[in-house]
């Protein structure tokens, strides 16, 4: 059994091409390897302004920057790894 989507109301999402991402990523400080995201996703709000930006990265990083009204920023980072045992 499948759960409905949630829908995030004013926000719509976007793939966005990873060269126009990352000087957001940049300025907001994100600590990840070198050179561009594999995949980019952002969530813009009516007026076509980012208010959340998910980049992830081929050795499992992932960026996850969000935009409040004011300017004001959060980011999270983390890793993926594999554990073998």
């Amino acid at each position: 059994m499948s759960r409905p989507q949630r829908k995030r109301r004013g926000l719509r999402k976007v793939t966005l091409v990873p060269a126009r991402a990352l000087p957001l990523l940049r300025e907001a400080g994100v600590l990840v390897p070198e050179g561009e995201p594999e995949i980019v996703y952002g969530y813009l709000d009516r007026s076509g302004a980012p208010r959340r930006v998910i980049a992830r990265y081929a050795d499992g990083w992932r960026a996850d920057l969000r935009i409040r009204v004011d300017g004001s920023f959060s980011l999270t980072q983390s890793l993926r790894l594999k554990v073998t045992g």
